[in-house]
């Protein structure tokens, strides 16, 4: 009996001790955060870089980066997310979170942002501070004040033209809408071509409505407050010009890079990634480039991670790794492997980051979005935002094509707009 005793002891104790280091070793297990995308070259070479330098700080999270097909990348992401089967971090725009964030299935990091702070790191409230005020409406412009994604890095449009048809007739690229049309009159009337197109026709529609103090959206009532007899105003102008010649509304070729180098047009806004499409064809004239007209208000584009959830667990390192990505070194490394700006104020002095903006080509368009970035400004990520982009691109369409007159198009672009913020 006592040997059986004994022998029952020391299993006990052979258990204990196996469990003990199966605890351990759950508590030390390491969790997996997938970041799914569709970037290639630089992009993608400088997204796995930044994920082998996490993993090698810490013992806690491992990130694995994914490739994925740009055909249906979006259908895919969304339906492996709604099955808990997804992506942890993928990389667009705030306007895409929303979709997420209304389902469920986006994280809104405040929480281990006031878990750090509580802690007194401060690393990603100094991150979101440093963006200029007016682009924080990307980031805390969700209707719940939720977080659910960060830019990664900026671009905007720029105004590329033929320098030497300016040049000829004695032009200067225009600084404000006037001076657009003025430009763009005299270029139908002396070389017969349409003077400008827009690349970015919403957001030039967008801009607009911001210069004439016209807002945007009401987040707390859901509705638009920009339509109105001025805005009819602004659509008929644009139809006008385009009906007069001053303006194209239709690429002859393609993409409107594709006018420009060919001579059918003189000038058009659109992103500065265009810089590196633009072949001036022979005998056609020398590429231009200069700001585009910005006023009070120009238009930020930016892409960045959003968060979807998995479980707590993955979503903490999620965070963690976001975190990471954005730092002072890390968020310039990504900017300048995108061409891009960085939008956020604690990179802006890193030295790496200094002498990539100080060494641009001289084919880069950057400096030009570069010099509208003080007035840069964004606008509220909530449910039908997006929906409101291509009512207004839509209708003003109609009112251009002569279906509608611009009166019939603002009254179909509230209500329509008002509906979309409001879910219906």
């Amino acid at each position: 009996m006592k040997k059986i005793t004994t022998l029952l002891l020391s299993m006990v104790m052979v258990s204990g001790l196996v469990f003990a280091a199966g605890a351990k070793k759950s508590k030390n297990k390491i969790t997996t955060v997938e970041i799914w995308h569709t970037y290639n070259g630089k992009q993608a070479a400088a997204l796995n870089d930044a994920a082998d330098r996490f993993n090698s700080s810490q013992t806690k999270y491992k990130v694995e980066v994914k490739n994925q097909d740009y055909a249906g990348f979006a259908d895919t992401v969304y339906n492996a997310v709604a099955n808990g089967i997804g992506p942890s971090i993928i990389f667009n725009y705030g306007t895409t979170a929303v979709d997420y964030a209304n389902e469920g299935l986006a994280i809104d990091i405040r929480k281990y942002i006031k878990k750090d702070n509580k802690k007194g790191d401060k690393t990603m409230q100094n991150i979101i501070d440093s963006l200029p005020e007016a682009m924080k409406t990307d980031v805390l412009g969700f209707e719940d004040g939720g977080i659910y994604y960060l830019p990664g890095c900026t671009t905007g449009p720029v105004y590329f033209y033929n320098k030497t048809i300016f040049d000829e007739l004695g032009l200067n690229p225009p600084t404000n809408w006037d001076e657009l049309v003025s430009v763009s009159k005299t270029i139908k009337e002396k070389k017969g071509i349409p003077g400008f197109h827009s690349d970015g026709l919403v957001d030039n529609i967008q801009e607009l409505i911001m210069h004439n103090g016209l807002g945007y959206i009401d987040v707390a009532n859901k509705r638009v407050t920009f339509c109105g007899p001025k805005l009819e105003e602004i659509y008929q102008w644009y139809a006008d010009n385009c009906k007069k010649g001053y303006f194209s509304f239709n690429t002859i070729g393609r993409y409107s890079s594709e006018d420009l180098a060919n001579g059918d047009i003189a000038s058009f806004s659109g992103s500065c990634v265009n810089d590196q499409y633009i072949q001036m064809v022979e005998g056609k004239g020398e590429l231009g480039m200069a700001k585009w007209i910005a006023g009070d208000f120009y238009t930020a584009w930016n892409r960045g991670p959003i968060f979807l959830h998995r479980n707590d667990a993955v979503d903490e390192g999620a965070y963690e790794f976001v975190k990471f990505f954005l730092n002072r070194e890390n968020a310039a490394k990504w900017a300048i492997a995108n061409s891009a700006l960085c939008p956020y104020g604690t990179s802006s002095d890193y030295p790496e980051y200094v002498a990539y903006l100080k060494n641009l080509p001289a084919t880069s368009a950057l400096p030009y979005v570069q010099a509208n970035m003080a007035v840069s400004g964004s606008f509220p990520n909530v449910t039908g935002s997006a929906a409101v982009r291509k009512i207004l691109e839509e209708y003003l369409n109609y009112v251009v094509d002569g279906k509608m007159t611009a009166k019939e198009a603002v009254k179909a672009i509230e209500k329509q707009c008002n509906d979309a913020l409001n879910g219906r």
